[in-house]
């Protein structure tokens, strides 16, 4: 993703997107974690904690596909809410990236 900063084009890799997301996870990490999408994955042990199962796209916003698991007793609505609006401030706060969507996919109990 590119974007015009004060001094010049700023280019800001999925990479780093990526990490955004997840230490804004790991802050919340009483209540979710980042989970495998597919129990294939999960079995393989193919994905990493820190950088996938999300999905950034456009060049004029982000959307996130979050794939998560979620504590039991949890309320999901709520606590979507929180994880939604905690991204967001992440990225406005490090990025000035106001366009952001998040969708999350909840793929298991813990």
């Amino acid at each position: 993703m590119k974007f015009q900063g004060t001094c010049g084009e700023v280019e800001v890799t999925q990479k780093a997107l990526k990490k955004i997301v997840y230490y804004s996870l790991t802050e919340l990490s009483d209540k979710l974690s980042v989970s495998a999408r597919n129990w294939l994955q999960k079995v393989l042990n193919i994905f990493s904690s820190e950088e996938s199962n999300l999905v950034i796209n456009d060049d004029s916003g982000v959307t996130i596909d979050l794939y998560v698991a979620v504590g039991y007793g949890i309320n999901i609505p709520e606590t979507f809410a929180v994880v939604k609006d905690k991204i967001i401030e992440s990225f406005k706060k490090h990025f000035a990236i106001e366009n952001v969507d998040v969708n999350m996919h909840v793929t298991e109990l813990k």
